[in-house]
């Protein structure tokens, strides 16, 4: 289980790379729903401890971002 989840996830991060480097609009949406539905897959086959640290970090990005707009 540990496996499908490091590979779903290696998926999913390889997707929203790609997704940020593609100019077409289109494509570039279909590349990010491939991307949030491998890390779903990954949400619901990964361990505890592998769940919690997607999560965290996660939320630190975002609470990263949020103090970086507020600054300016």
């Amino acid at each position: 289980m540990l496996a499908l989840s490091l590979v779903t996830l290696f998926v999913a991060a390889i997707a929203l790379i790609i997704s940020f480097k593609i100019d077409d609009d289109v494509f570039k949406a279909a590349v990010r729903f491939t991307s949030v539905a491998f890390s779903l897959v990954t949400l619901f086959c990964a361990p505890w401890i592998l769940k919690l640290s997607l999560v965290a970090v996660s939320l630190a990005i975002a609470s990263l971002s949020s103090w970086s707009t507020e600054n300016f």
